[in-house]
């Protein structure tokens, strides 16, 4: 199996899988609007809300996709397969998901929030830029943990202190989702934010998570390249 087509393989097989699992697809593009008319619109909170929720319905995504197919990766390693072709191929799929997530649920926001938005191309970035991190993110946790319990419990960790702390903080600069929260800021009107650093640490954290993600994965299930 090449590595392009088996990619593209496990990629349309977790694609089936989940569209098998319907409530899962509902909750995904509910979560984010759960979380954005919680809050009012014209709250600069809602913005926050609204990107959280857009990363916690797709990290969670990454995590259940993952655990999922615990028994399906070493049929695929024996069928010549690796790892991280596994991994690429969630990746590619729930990265597409995660960006039409955002394309349904940013013209929600754009017109919900008109007043308290900036730059409104600048928040739909934000949006996607949050939604290409939370998929390694669930990825690398999904990797690390036994159970989906134990992975949705540290999600809910990540998210929390990440929606929280100070953004100029030290814990805050630590998690991977304080990138695409500096660009939202920019976006709600923050003059003073520089976003090159926001980029490079989205990059930075989406490599490094994948990077975990595909060590740890190979590790429990004894795939080698």
């Amino acid at each position: 199996m090449s590595s392009f087509a088996g990619t593209l393989v496990i990629a349309e097989m977790q694609a089936r899988d989940l569209l098998r699992r319907r409530a899962v697809m509902v909750l995904f593009v509910l979560l984010p609007a759960a979380f954005y008319y919680s809050v009012p619109g014209t709250e600069d909170y809602g913005l926050l809300a609204g990107s959280m929720g857009v990363s916690w319905a797709v990290a969670a995504a990454g995590i259940f996709g993952i655990l999922g197919w615990r028994r399906a990766d070493p049929r695929l390693g024996l069928a010549g397969a690796s790892a991280f072709q596994g991994l690429v191929g969630r990746l590619l799929l729930l990265q597409g998901l995660g960006l039409v997530l955002v394309a349904l649920f940013a013209p929600q926001i754009l017109a919900r929030s008109s007043t308290i938005i900036a730059d409104p191309p600048l928040l739909v970035v934000s949006l996607a830029l949050m939604a290409l991190v939370s998929v390694p993110l669930g990825l690398a946790i999904g990797a690390l943990v036994p159970r989906e319990l134990e992975g949705t419990l540290v999600l809910i960790g990540v998210i929390g202190v990440g929606s929280s702390v100070p953004m100029d903080s030290a814990v805050a600069r630590a998690l991977p989702l304080w990138g695409p929260l500096e660009v939202m800021q920019v976006a709600a009107g923050r003059n003073d934010v520089d976003l090159a650093p926001a980029f490079l640490h989205t990059a930075f954290a989406g490599a490094l998570l994948l990077l975990v993600a595909d060590l740890f994965w190979r590790r429990r299930n004894r795939i080698h390249h």
